[in-house]
């Protein structure tokens, strides 16, 4: 399958804090901060949804899904996308979407008379060892069966966190800390599970393609760290549809086959020297960079697009930098080597000791995605970039117009256009990824079961009909100007 459909799910951290006053003494107060329960955070971060729909699940313009998810995470997922540049795009603009909500939130608490400062982070882990994620979707065919597909893959996810991996500052019982590949690397335990909290599976069995079941499959993968560096977006996308492609050709990477997943998966984590021992089934030991090497080998053929060209060079250039332990080949590229040289550097320069709790807070600080009106950065990532110590592939442009557009050749052309005629007619609507309803039309309910789908008749009709009728109202909802909701 040449052209897939992919797209990512994020779930962003979440924090508010409210001004208050606190009395110490008969006549004088003082000013402090109190944190918000995650319920009333969320609840306060989607009031500008809420006040338009009356609920915190939105279908947007540009073809993506805003909404709540278990656990109180504001969540993004993008539009279908057939080509990896233009989710790279769409990721980024879930970003700015997000930190849009939360200024207009802040805005809202502002005219309650409340001070607040809203923190928003894209990351996978809190300081009460909860962890959310970042999924990964690909349409492959139903020709293979899901446990093929596990099987096949699972030697790569584990290892992959070499390649892609965000970085998290871990403190041991000694109160020392050291520097992991992976976030989510210390929560993940079977290689497949229907659960999505429980077990947290690498990939999650749950039957759902949102397109035609008898031609497709969702491959939902959990393993993956939050991303912030675009090119380290690209290798783990590249590497993965590379990786797929080899499945689907025959190759089941049956020798690397691990002796204990789970276990494997935080011995790779905890070697940025990528020479964490694995064993594998057949009982012979080998490194995540033997192992990903190997698999490169076998993939290298399946680079046939730009992309994942971009992308197998990536691959390569990461496995030499760590093997020569030279990672400042890649500090501008890769989220954890990112990471590890902002960390490094301020450690140095205020003589920290492993065990301080600065260290903790510079890693959550790397993950703050606001940027401001004035584009200036809050977060030490995004400092980086607008300062330009990290490389990136999309232009601002690029990301502000897909704010509000969808991707012209998926079936999020057809959505977005519906979602956007809909409210700015001030039409009664429901959505999915696959159906579209308007509610107070006869017969006004289109299926869209390919996404791979961009044009189609019975869609066009629709559209015709929601604007040819006497509108009811102008809808004020969020698209007016640049607003993608």
């Amino acid at each position: 399958m040449k052209q897939r459909i992919k797209g990512l799910e994020t779930e962003y951290g979440l924090g508010i804090q409210v001004l208050t006053s606190h009395d110490i003494a008969p006549g004088i107060s003082e000013d402090v901060w109190r944190p918000l329960g995650a319920d009333e955070a969320a609840q306060q971060m989607f009031r500008p949804v809420t006040m338009k729909q009356a609920s915190t699940n939105a279908y947007l313009r540009n073809g993506g899904r805003l909404y709540l998810d278990v656990g109180s995470h504001p969540e993004y997922a993008t539009p279908e996308c057939d080509r990896i540049h233009d989710l790279i795009v769409h990721d980024r603009a879930g970003d700015r979407i997000m930190d849009d909500l939360a200024t207009r939130a802040t805005a809202l608490m502002g005219e309650d008379g409340l001070v607040a400062r809203v923190q928003l982070y894209k990351n996978n882990t809190d300081s009460h060892g909860n962890s959310y994620g970042s999924h990964e979707n690909y349409q492959v065919t139903r020709e293979l069966p899901l446990k093929h597909w596990v099987a096949a893959l699972t030697p790569f996810l584990v290892a992959r966190q070499l390649l892609c991996g965000a970085g998290k500052w871990v403190t041991g019982e000694d109160g020392r800390g050291k520097l992991w590949l992976s976030q989510r690397a210390a929560h993940m335990w079977d290689p497949v599970s229907n659960t999505t909290t429980r077990s947290r599976p690498l990939i999650n069995s749950r039957d759902e393609p949102h397109a035609d079941p008898t031609k497709f499959r969702r491959l939902h993968v959990m393993v993956g760290d939050s991303n912030l560096a675009q090119h380290t977006l690209l290798l783990r996308l590249g590497a993965t549809e590379l990786v797929l492609r080899a499945i689907e050709d025959g190759h089941d990477f049956a020798d690397l086959e691990l002796g204990n997943p789970s276990a494997a998966i935080r011995e790779v984590a905890r070697h940025r020297d990528g020479r964490g021992r694995l064993e594998l089934v057949s009982g012979r030991i080998v490194t995540p960079l033997d192992i990903l090497d190997r698999i490169r080998t076998v993939v290298e053929p399946y680079a046939d697009d730009k992309d994942l060209v971009h992308a197998l060079s990536l691959w390569q250039l990461v496995l030499g930098a760590v093997a020569d332990r030279q990672h400042a080949r890649i500090e501008r590229l890769v989220d954890w080597a990112i990471k590890e040289r902002i960390m490094l550097e301020y450690a140095r320069r205020h003589h920290l000791t492993s065990q301080s709790a600065v260290l903790a807070e510079l890693d959550l600080a790397y993950h703050d995605i606001h940027r401001g009106t004035d584009a200036r950065a809050r977060g030490l990532f995004a400092h980086a970039e607008v300062s330009g110590h990290c490389d990136r592939l999309a232009d601002e442009d690029e990301v502000r117009r897909a704010k509000t557009h969808p991707v012209p050749t998926t079936r999020a052309w057809l959505r977005g256009r519906l979602v956007q005629t809909a409210r700015a007619q001030g039409r009664d609507f429901t959505c999915d990824w696959m159906t579209f309803t308007c509610r107070d039309l006869p017969q006004g309910t289109v299926v869209m079961p390919d996404p791979l789908e961009h044009e189609n008749p019975e869609v066009e009709e629709l559209l015709a009909r929601m604007e040819g009728e006497p509108r009811r109202r102008r809808s004020d909802s969020f698209i007016l100007e640049d607003r993608p909701i």
